[in-house]
């Protein structure tokens, strides 16, 4: 009878052992193959902020998106802020909201870069000819284990943030190589021999 018992909690043991794993690691946005899933990420955010999208903007409403800028200077000069970007696009476009390519304006900036809302002060960006009620604005932040992703939807007219997710993967090179601006690259130290 001991034995009975021991084996069905040995089993129950190894079946918690495997699926435990299972579950974590579908909270990591990393593909079989160990490439980010940028993707799989962006819809994530956009799924946990559905509910107030979906309450604040019309079926026929078109927001804006602008580039993904990084945190510590609200620039994007990488890669990485065009492909989050275009990932956060899709999610949107899949759910049905309408997505608008952003004209420039004063306080929006388009070049090398791509598309940037150059301040945080809504009242600079309201006085643009915006018919647009909502924008969708993504941001991130790298940091020595992590890369952070915050996406936020903003009434225009207004400046209040409507909602707001983040997530998070860890940190690879594949991220610091789509981080790494042109510039940075072609920057090589060579050791002084004396």
């Amino acid at each position: 009878m001991k034995l009975k018992f021991f084996s069905k909690g040995m089993i129950k043991l190894f079946l918690t052992s495997l699926l435990l794993p299972l579950f974590f690691t579908s909270c990591v946005y990393k593909d079989i193959d160990g490439a980010n899933n940028f993707q799989a990420m962006l819809r994530a955010l956009v799924e946990n902020s559905y509910a107030k999208l979906d309450k604040n903007i019309a079926k026929d409403e078109t927001v804006l998106v602008s580039d993904f800028v990084n945190l510590d200077n609200l620039r994007n000069h990488s890669k990485l802020g065009f492909l989050l970007s275009d990932s956060l696009k899709n999610s949107l476009l899949s759910k049905d909201i309408l997505v608008r390519e952003v004209e420039l304006g004063n306080n929006f900036q388009i070049g090398q870069s791509g598309f940037n809302v150059l301040s945080r002060n809504s009242n600079k960006i309201n006085n643009q000819v915006i018919d647009e009620n909502f924008a969708v604005v993504g941001t991130y932040s790298v940091t020595t284990k992590r890369l952070i992703v915050f996406i936020k939807l903003i009434d225009v007219r207004s400046g209040t943030i409507l909602s707001s997710s983040s997530a998070s993967t860890l940190m690879d090179d594949e991220i610091m190589d789509l981080e790494r601006t042109p510039d940075s690259s072609s920057s090589v130290y060579a050791p002084l021999v004396l």
